[in-house]
């Protein structure tokens, strides 16, 4: 009997430290979407070139310390659309609190044309 308790605590000990090791944010996909707003309300609407045809890009960026946006990179067929996103977003402060900072994130984008 001494045995069985044993192992039972031996046991609920492990399930305890394996369940709070893996404990994961509530609801991450939220505040990839509040980032994501954000980002395409800094974009705006209007783009100062002409697009014959509808496209992807991908952003990636990361937040620095100050809650600023820095571009690492625009993977886009259109080299315009490149140097448009890095002047409008790049070091532009986010309203967001409680974001991870040094986090690469990667934000699809449809270029439709007019």
């Amino acid at each position: 009997m001494k045995n069985l308790k044993t192992i039972i605590t031996v046991v609920a000990i492990s399930l305890s430290t394996v369940f709070s090791a893996t404990a994961v944010e509530k609801n991450p996909l939220k505040k990839e979407k509040t980032i994501r707003t954000e980002i395409v309300s800094l974009l705006g609407d209007n783009i100062p070139f002409q697009i014959n045809h509808s496209c992807r890009a991908e952003i990636s960026f990361i937040i620095n310390n100050n809650n600023e946006v820095v571009v690492l990179n625009v993977d886009s067929k259109i080299a315009k659309f490149e140097s448009f996103v890095k002047r409008k977003l790049n070091y532009k402060k986010l309203s967001l609190k409680n974001i991870k900072k040094g986090e690469v994130y990667r934000i699809p984008v449809k270029l439709n044309a007019a």
